[in-house]
């Protein structure tokens, strides 16, 4: 009975908040550049180009920094007449995508950037609601939102649980939000009024880290200018990994292990509790009778909640909660063992291991 009734307090105390992107009625005639690093992206390039256009919203600008590719990319994005620059050789010290975000955002014109990875697209009026958004929230205010994610496939679903965690981690769904507050961001998409950016420092004061856009939010934190985290639904999109279970354990694999080093001390023991109890649950479901039915649908049925403002999930996956935990556990410790023990980590066939250095 206590294993249940601790694991429901903590999915109530951790999941409190819906995370969706807030609908507001608000006009801005702020000018805004888009910008895009792209590094091999010519076919994600060819989704989010066409959500954008016909490009006939005078008040946007858009900008892809073609990272060195060996593929299509410039001639993709420029086919769909869009500003394309080459990105200068990566300086010593540096991290590729910071690098191309920062020479982009100095080519930039708009009032307000908005920082956007190649394998997004964006849902109707999505950048208007971004801009319109930030307008409510004044000069001062970061906005990064983690895009809806669209699955296709069964293998997809199991990232549930580090979707779930990746939010937590930010302290957007905590109870104690309203105190807490946005404890870092999300990488994806990130906006902010461009003399706030620059006097932030930009990308170059967070030149050398991996999870840039989690430490600009935090930078920006620190000097006391307000950050706002959202999910994507209805604004911006993403499909995270091919439908093969190979690529949804690669994909998770490279990214997780760095991104827990990266989360607040607070939060990521948040998280541990959070997932120790549900595991001790499961593991003694047996042991609370008719009980522990009744906290097990609590827990799937509140999950849900925030489930259904991340991804594309049904009802049904929330309810296979065993599994997708059970990946999870699986697949953090092979992620620890190979960003830990064999060093490996690569993006777009670079070594992003060591900041500055090129695969």
């Amino acid at each position: 009975m206590w294993f249940m009734l601790t694991a429901v307090a903590v999915t109530l105390f951790l999941f409190w908040h819906r995370v969706s992107f807030p609908n507001v009625k608000h006009t801005s005639t702020r000018t805004y550049t888009i910008i895009i690093p792209a590094r091999n992206e010519e076919e994600n390039l060819k989704k989010l180009l066409s959500s954008l256009t016909p490009n006939d919203d005078k008040q946007r600008e858009i900008i892809v920094v073609d990272d060195d590719s060996d593929d299509q990319t410039y001639a993709t994005a420029a086919q769909h007449g869009v500003r394309v620059i080459n990105n200068p050789p990566l300086p010593e010290g540096w991290m590729g995508k910071s690098w191309a975000c920062y020479t982009g955002a100095k080519e930039a014109s708009g009032e307000v950037l908005m920082f956007l990875d190649a394998d997004t697209w964006f849902s109707p009026s999505g950048p208007t609601k971004l801009i319109q958004y930030l307008e409510t929230k004044g000069r001062d205010a970061l906005i990064t939102v983690h895009p809806y994610h669209y699955m296709y496939s069964f293998w997809e679903k199991l990232s549930s649980v580090f979707h779930l965690v990746v939010f937590a981690s930010s302290g957007i769904t905590t109870i104690f939000k309203g105190k807490m507050g946005a404890r870092g961001g999300f990488g994806p998409c990130l906006v902010i009024d461009a003399d706030t950016y620059w006097k932030l420092g930009g990308h170059k004061a967070i030149r050398r880290e991996i999870v840039e856009h989690l430490s600009m939010a935090r930078r920006a934190q620190s000097k006391g200018i307000k950050t706002y985290a959202f999910s994507g639904k209805n604004v911006v999109n993403m499909r995270m990994y091919p439908a093969s279970l190979k690529a949804v354990i690669n994909g998770w694999s490279k990214s997780f292990a760095s991104g827990a080093k990266s989360a607040s001390p607070l939060m990521t023991a948040a998280n541990i509790v959070w997932i120790t109890t549900i595991v001790s649950f499961l593991t003694n479901i047996s042991k609370a009778g008719w009980w522990s039915l009744a906290g097990y649908l609590a827990i799937v049925l509140w999950l849900y909640r925030i489930l259904k403002d991340i991804g594309n999930f049904k009802w049904y996956d929330a309810f296979l909660l065993p599994l997708h935990f059970a990946f999870f556990v699986f697949l953090f410790a092979y992620s620890i063992l190979r960003t830990f023990l064999f060093k490996q980590s690569t993006w777009k066939g670079r070594n992003i291991t060591k900041a500055g250095k090129r695969g």
